[in-house]
């Protein structure tokens, strides 16, 4: 080994991979669908809570359902 870097001819032109054009449509398809999913994603992030969710919260740190004390109930 003589240690110089390999020369390249680069004036031969690369062959058509199909391989490669359809991992690159693959990913441009993922890229798409993980942009609208933050969109969406982000769209609810920003709704409020609703009330019924925040009473049941609520009623579950205060104890007031029983919850606590191992009770169902109905």
């Amino acid at each position: 080994m003589s240690g110089a870097p390999e020369q390249r001819d680069w004036n031969i032109p690369k062959d058509p991979n199909p391989n490669r054009e359809k991992a690159r449509a693959i990913r441009a398809r993922q890229r798409a669908i993980g942009r609208e999913l933050r969109r969406m994603y982000d769209d609810i992030a920003q709704e409020p809570v609703p009330e019924e969710l925040l009473d049941i919260l609520k009623r579950i740190d205060d104890g007031s359902d029983g919850a606590r004390a191992g009770k169902r109930v109905s």
